[in-house]
């Protein structure tokens, strides 16, 4: 028998997803870069951190370092958002491409397919990334939905015309 909590809908939890997804899918696109630079910033400035106090041992003079990876980590997360997302994107492509195909890891082939597809997806990133934001919202707005008690198929309506005018507004540029 299931815990009668367990059958209580956390409504608050829910409308948050919904207006999450609302803003994936209308502007999921224009807030990847800053979210990736945000990313970006944070690795750098704590790995910066961590290899700076190994190697002088001082806490002041980590921060302080530290503060400067994440001004330039930020800057170039920014900056260099589409290259780098598709050298990731591109690598890992090829990577399971060349061991579905070939069966192993061919170095060679890998890096030639890394670098085509980067390419391809640098190309086409805007398109793919808006895509998948509005896949992303629109599944977080229906989960919420449904879980909100709209029926499934006014949830699915409500989730295609949301995921036409959001992938719309991201591409209209």
């Amino acid at each position: 028998m299931p815990h009668p909590q367990s059958l209580v809908v956390d409504v608050p939890a829910y409308i948050i997803a919904t207006v999450i997804g609302i803003v994936l899918c209308f502007w999921g696109l224009q807030i990847s870069r800053f979210i990736a630079s945000i990313a970006f910033a944070a690795v750098l400035g704590y790995l910066t951190y961590v290899y700076v106090y190994r190697a002088f041992g001082s806490i002041a003079l980590s921060i302080i370092i530290m503060l400067l990876a994440i001004a330039i980590g930020f800057a170039l997360g920014f900056v260099f958002f589409k290259a780098a997302l598709s050298i990731v994107f591109g690598y890992t492509l090829a990577s399971i491409v060349v061991r579905s195909v070939v069966g192993n890891r061919e170095f060679v082939l890998v890096v030639l397919l890394a670098i085509i597809f980067s390419i391809l997806i640098y190309i086409l990133s805007n398109y793919v990334l808006a895509l998948l934001f509005v896949a992303a919202g629109s599944a977080l707005i229906y989960k919420s939905l449904v879980a909100l008690g709209l029926p499934h198929i006014m949830s699915f309506i409500v989730v295609i015309i949301v995921a036409a005018t959001g992938l719309y507004n991201q591409l209209r540029k």
